[in-house]
């Protein structure tokens, strides 16, 4: 290989700081510079939040308000020159109008492989787009999946053959959770309120799937068997009031904190003791990334992929989705043992740093990229400058490589 790989990332919009469009802005900042060349599009314009970086990628917001706007066709057109011009080789897509549009202009520009993302179990595909999907998944070349979870319910779903489909987990910058307080980034709380253990929930409030309900509900029961605890809510959206409305209800409003949005992730859930995730359906959960690599131990549902993160007994427990009282329960275990809670966010954060690091998930995606393109990894990495590790395949929740070695 005598050139930089060229890749085109084709997406919806950035309207979020977290989930799939943080992974993607991870995923560009991480590639080495030397070696890839990025290409961030947007169908449509970003949100505030959204500042691009120039020296790790190139933007370009091209205007396709939706699939059957009358600027569709000439957008695509301007987007299939762009691709012929830049020479690009991959064309890597996210969310579903950017897999139309990125299929259609990758194939009319010549591309060599056409990668289509999936984020999450499809629960909200109606009938109608499953069909249109299984049609356009003829077209893809390959499909890149953050859990085997994820991978199952693709091939299941949208009858794609399961080899189309690869495993690379979510990435984490682990330094980044080091534990130590950036300047000003500490929340300001009182010495008693500091004292007092706290459990913690990162949720998204637009989505009725992740049921920050249940974790309210537990609450509840949690505070009739351990006063005094606390319990934060970060995030926002249009679930707001009925969710502050439902901790009135339950005569705990003074015990659960609405943080709102938030931007500094680490420096807010410094001070939780117990990370939780209440969700009817995921992926794969960044903020259980984030909750373990803080060394906070996990209560989560068993959907998607959360099992694949958290090893029952281990690192956390796993909790049948929409039981508020069975959540209760194992935050109960956690709260009455200190002990446990500090072993439990230990294993957690060794899983982290051997498996989840972003120079580790980088060198998976190196290997997934030349092998698509049918390059030799080894011998371009040593032509071009090898990493200091090779790229194995991803551990799935059984590999050896996943798991604590206890002294059991």
């Amino acid at each position: 290989m005598d050139r930089k790989i060229r890749i085109a990332f084709l997406i919806d919009t950035i309207n979020s700081i977290g989930g799939t469009e943080k992974q993607l802005l991870s995923l560009m900042a991480s590639l080495p510079q030397e070696r890839f060349e990025n290409y961030l599009v947007s169908l449509r314009p970003p949100n505030a939040y959204f500042q691009p970086r120039d020296n790790c990628f190139s933007y370009r917001q091209i205007g396709i308000p939706s699939l059957l706007s009358i600027q569709c066709i000439g957008r695509t057109i301007e987007l299939v020159r762009f691709l012929r011009q830049r020479r690009i080789d991959i064309v890597q897509t996210y969310f579903v109008d950017a897999q139309f549009v990125g299929l259609l202009a990758g194939k009319l520009a010549g591309v060599k492989k056409i990668v289509c993302c999936r984020r999450d179990l499809g629960f909200w595909h109606s009938r109608a787009l499953l069909l249109l999907l299984r049609q356009a998944d003829r077209l893809v070349d390959h499909f890149q999946v953050n859990s085997q979870a994820v991978k199952r319910q693709v091939a299941s779903d949208e009858l794609v053959d399961p080899d189309r489909i690869h495993v690379i987990y979510n990435g984490i910058d682990f330094c980044l959770f080091d534990g130590r307080e950036a300047p000003g980034s500490a929340p300001v709380v009182s010495q008693e309120t500091q004292s007092r253990p706290c459990v913690g929930i990162l949720a998204n409030f637009n989505r009725r799937v992740k049921r920050v309900d249940i974790f309210i509900r537990a609450a509840f029961e949690v505070l009739k068997a351990v006063p005094g605890v606390r319990f934060c809510i970060a995030g926002d959206g249009n679930q707001r009031g009925e969710l502050m409305a439902l901790s009135r209800e339950l005569g705990i409003g003074r015990q659960v904190n609405f943080l709102g949005a938030v931007t500094d992730v680490p420096g807010t859930i410094r001070s939780w003791d117990i990370g939780v995730i209440s969700s009817d359906s995921e992926g794969f959960c960044n903020s259980i990334l984030e909750y373990m690599a803080s060394g906070l131990p996990v209560v989560a549902t068993s959907v998607g992929g959360n099992a694949e993160l958290v090893q029952d007994g281990v690192n956390g427990f796993l909790v049948p989705a929409g039981d508020h009282r069975a959540l209760a329960e194992k935050l109960c275990i956690l709260l009455k043992d200190d002990r446990l809670r500090k072993d439990m966010g230990g294993q957690g954060r060794q899983i982290i740093a051997r498996s989840y690091d972003w120079p580790r998930v980088i060198d998976r995606y190196e290997s997934f990229y030349h092998e698509i393109l049918g390059y030799d990894y080894e011998r371009d990495m040593d032509h071009m400058g090898k990493p200091e590790e090779k790229p194995g395949d991803q551990p799935g929740p059984g590999d050896q490589t996943l798991r604590i070695q206890r002294d059991r």
